[in-house]
């Protein structure tokens, strides 16, 4: 019988049983407590809490190196099931009308509960005891033969993943290498052979898989290599990461029906990241309404104070530096952008920005605009025309973004935004190096509830008026 048969097999028991724990559940407390008032009822209850308890379980397989054991051989997996399977059933009770008092209802899901716990229990025990031999050099029948290419680091990583996962069901015959040679082994596994006798290797021997980790350095063999597995009918698994990126993640990718590798160095959570575009646009309306009537006390503030256009139209550099206009109320003078050369000696930001404490250019209603960052309500409407996000790295300026430092050009993988991680750290109180360092942490630890903290922490931010000028 193949591995797969095996898993199937097995995995159809357990599900089986699970169906069967909830049905005997079900119509014990029938039996004691006559919970439902027609047979019709138990059936659809039973049969709806068997299809929910299945369809929590399944998991559809990517690949051979993927066990479908692994989701329900783990505690934290088996818990987050049972409590959707709870939350499902409660739902359905309440909707349906189910006539069954509370402590009944919850007795009925303990019981339920409990004899699930068992059950994955025993699974686990089955799973990591019982079915996997103690150690590599056993190859079980069920256990894939995997060879490794390469016995440097990366190739000892490789083997690190098998040996210390013995739910993917592999054994590693050995190493074959393009320089190492003679007696030689890792964590008992050995050295088998060179390269160029990798054909004899796989000829002589039951080969499943062949994981290809070459270093930097050995990457002329792998033509070669690819190939000759290729010719001989086995499956070959070659790592991505051949430039060993620090940031990046990688992962596969068809480029009109091409294979190829994509790296990125930005969250590439596309479940997300739409809820974070759906916000953004509900975010900005509603920031538009409500904000209405401050944006039309300051623009008579602003007219009144100071002749001149009523919004601050700027080029500002967006996601992966395409230019946009950004927009503001104009809290300086008409003539600003012309007077900013004869201040730049005053410039108290590092780096590429400019910022002035006491700006000369400023009006009195545009110091106060700022402070209280009014000026920034008009970016709504960026945020709505999809330029910008309500959290994101500030846009800078187009100069600025010339004299960044390649570290710092990484600020503009993503959208900016009208506020993040700088706004509520102080804002011009934060040094250059220091602000895009903020940047490029909130990439890095990108989430909703990121985002949600930093949306709730700008108010009161603003509100304090700290480190505005």
């Amino acid at each position: 019988m193949t591995l797969s048969g095996k898993n199937s097999i097995d995995l159809f028991l357990y599900r089986f049983v699970r169906g069967a724990i909830i049905v005997g559940t079900v119509l014990a407390f029938q039996w004691f407590f006559d919970i439902f008032t027609s047979s019709f009822t138990l059936t659809v209850a039973a049969v709806t809490a068997v299809v929910m308890q299945l369809i929590l379980v399944v998991q559809f397989p990517n690949n051979d190196l993927i066990p479908k054991k692994v989701p329900r051989d783990r505690t934290i997996d088996f818990l987050k099931t049972e409590a959707k399977f709870i939350l499902l059933i409660t739902f359905m009770a309440f909707f349906t009308k189910w006539k069954i008092s509370d402590f009944t209802y919850t007795m009925m899901i303990t019981a339920n509960f409990v004899f699930q716990s068992l059950l994955f229990l025993a699974w686990r025990v089955y799973n990591r005891h019982l079915l996997h031999p103690k150690s590599n050099n056993d190859p079980a029948p069920y256990k894939k033969n995997v060879l490794i290419v390469g016995a440097t680091d990366r190739g000892k990583r490789v083997a690190d993943i098998f040996l210390d996962h013995p739910e993917l069901q592999t054994h590693i015959m050995g190493f074959v290498d393009a320089k190492r040679e003679g007696l030689w082994r890792y964590r008992d596994v050995p050295l088998i052979g060179k390269v160029d006798s990798i054909r004899e290797v796989i000829a002589r021997n039951q080969v499943d898989l062949v994981v290809m980790a070459f270093e930097n350095g050995d990457h002329v063999h792998i033509p070669e290599v690819f190939n000759t597995v290729e010719q001989m009918g086995v499956k070959v698994c070659f790592l991505p990461e051949v430039l060993g990126p620090r940031i990046s993640k990688c992962r596969p990718y068809s480029l009109n029906g091409q294979p190829v590798f994509l790296y990125h160095s930005v969250p590439e959570n596309r479940a997300a990241l739409f809820i974070k575009e759906v916000m953004d646009r509900v975010g900005a309306v509603v920031g538009m309404v409500l904000s209405a009537p401050i944006l039309l006390l300051a623009a008579i503030a602003i007219k009144l104070d100071n002749p001149g256009p009523l919004l601050f139209i700027q080029k500002r550099a967006g996601k992966n530096g395409r230019v946009f206009n950004m927009y503001k109320l104009r809290t300086m003078v008409a003539e600003a952008e012309e007077k900013k050369s004869e201040l730049m000696h005053l410039n108290e930001m590092d780096g590429a920005a400019f910022k002035i404490q006491d700006d000369p250019r400023v009006t009195r209603v545009g110091r106060f605009l700022r402070k209280y960052s009014v000026d920034e309500i008009p970016q709504f409407w960026n945020v709505l025309m999809g330029d910008m996000s309500l959290i994101g790295p500030r846009p800078p300026l187009p100069q600025e973004v010339e004299k960044f430092e390649p570290w710092q050009h990484r600020k503009l993988s993503v959208k900016p935004g009208l506020s993040c991680l700088w706004q509520i750290n102080g804002r011009n109180n934060v040094d250059f190096d220091h602000w895009m360092k903020l940047d490029l942490q909130y990439i890095d630890r990108w989430s909703l509830k990121e985002d949600a903290k930093i949306l709730v922490k700008t108010i009161p931010a603003v509100l304090k008026g700290r480190g505005a000028s």
